[in-house]
Order: structure tokens, then sequence, then C-alpha cells
């Protein structure tokens, strides 16, 4: 059975990811870091990891982006996740019996509202959403609730009080890619993205230009760009790109060897189908 690292704790929506990448039949590795995970599939101690980079809230993870360049391991699969936060607590608890909500800092800004309506419940930020839960199930916390997944509650054998919870329900995904130490084998004929990172020859006028042209001058669609500081290089960027295609077509592979000639580093990071939005009724099962 294929083990699969992810960061957080059990009942994370990285855990739901990694079902949704890797399969239902696998045993799962929470960690504490993204780095973790990383290096655990590098040195082969697991056969994948999932790791979130983009949010359609909070934007990108940019530690995701950075670690890519670090270690070069290919993406081989991508799934867009919908958030569905949930307000959890200990059985017998209520809304009104609470005096406090622990979570991410992110989800107590996504589920404001709630804080609005109840002005009694102090917010109080956690390392992690399902970690929230792991710590009122284990530490007994009454009057203290969680924000966290609907899979997160059952997992942790807490209550549901509100779902839910999020200002804005149904427009919260994250992103996640699949990554693994060796590029899987892929139908050239699906509907693919690629993903690659590029470091400019050198910065002149034009240059950013030239090299997007690359994709747009043979009718490539680029779906995102996106900088991120070069590490030692005060003022000069890394740019990933993510586009429509794959290295099986002749002219992503002009593409790419054109850009190659403009830059310093041009990496492909990997090709994958392009990736369904899913829920966490996925998980019900497990």
């Amino acid at each position: 059975m294929n083990t699969i690292a992810f960061q957080g704790r059990r009942g994370a929506y990285s855990e739901s990811a990694a079902y949704n990448l890797f399969g239902s039949e696998i045993h799962v590795r929470p960690v504490d870091t993204f780095e973790q995970i990383y290096q655990l599939v590098q040195s082969g101690d697991v056969q994948g990891g999932v790791i979130p980079i983009e949010n359609s809230t909070a934007g990108s993870i940019h530690d995701n982006y950075d670690l890519l360049l670090k270690y070069h391991l290919p993406i081989t699969g991508e799934v867009k996740l919908q958030i569905e936060h949930c307000l959890m607590a200990l059985p017998g608890e209520t809304v009104e019996s609470l005096h406090e909500v622990i979570s991410h800092p992110q989800a107590l800004a996504q589920c404001s509202n709630f804080f609005t309506q109840h002005p009694q419940t102090k917010r109080v930020a956690f390392f992690d959403t399902a970690g929230s839960a792991e710590e009122i199930a284990t530490k007994g916390l009454q009057g203290v609730g969680a924000i966290a997944s609907a899979f997160a509650a059952k997992h942790y054998g807490l209550n549901i009080l509100i779902h839910p919870l999020a200002n804005l329900p149904g427009n919260n995904f994250t992103r996640f890619f699949a990554i693994q130490k060796t590029p899987k084998d892929l139908d050239v004929q699906l509907h693919t993205k690629s993903s690659l990172l590029f470091i400019p020859r050198q910065n002149e006028a034009g240059i950013l230009h030239r090299c997007l042209g690359c994709f747009a001058s043979r009718n490539i669609d680029l779906i995102r760009i996106e900088s991120r500081p070069k590490t030692g290089s005060p003022w000069e960027y890394v740019f990933y790109l993510d586009f429509a295609g794959n290295l099986g077509m002749p002219n992503v592979q002009a593409a790419m060897a054109e850009l190659e000639s403009l830059s310093s580093l041009c990496l492909h990071l990997g090709s994958y189908p392009d990736g369904e939005h899913c829920s966490l009724d996925f998980m019900e099962h497990k």
C-alpha cells in the first residue's frame, strides 16, 4: 500500500486531497511542515506527497512555490478541493455554550461573520484546522469550538453545530498538487496542463514579454503566472507558469526550446490531467 505524506493533522483538507489524488487505498502520513513532504518523497520513504499551491480566496501558498524550485520533484496530479468549514465541538455543546473558537487564522477570517453575530465568542488562532479539532477531542475542552472540515469532525468524534459556516459558502477552493519522485506516464491526448519555472537570462527591457511570447506565438493558453524572489539575488525573480498542453505536443516543445534560449534556468515541473473540482463528499466512506 502506498504511503502519501501531507502537512497537518488527520482530518485535514490535505488528507482529503490525498485520497482524491491517489485513491482510497493508501496509507497517509501527516507531517508538521511542507518541506518534510518533499524530503520524504525525495528519500523514497513515501510514494507521494500532497501540497496546497493556491486558494481561491487567500491566493498562492508561496512556501510551496519555493520548495518546487529547491527540490525539483515532478508534479503528477492536480485536484481543486472545495473547502467547507464547519463549527464543531464536544457532544453536548451548543453554539451558545461556546466561549471561544480555535482554528487556523485563514479559517477564522473566512468565517468572520459568525464572530460578528456572536461577539461573546472569542476567536483564537491555532496552527491547523484539523489540529484544532484534535486539540478539543484529545483534551476534552469544554466551551471551545473548532472550525474545520466535516471529515475532521467525524474523525475526532465531534458534533457539527453549524454547516456551512464560511462567509461565502461554496466559493472557497484550494488547488493541490500531487508530487512524486518520478514522473508518471501521461496520455498526451488527455486534456492536460503543465507547470514550469524559468529565470530570464538577463534583466532587460521586454525580456518577460519575449519569454511569454514563446507561448502566445504558438497559441498556447497560459493559465497562471506567479513570480517569486530569487534566493540570494536581490531584485531578481523566478517565474512560474501553468499552461494548457504537455511536452508531447510539437508546439509546446518549440515554445520550451525558445524559452530555454532566453533563460538561465528553465525547468519543466510536470504535466498532469487538468484537475477536477471535488467536494468532501468523497470522504464519506473513510
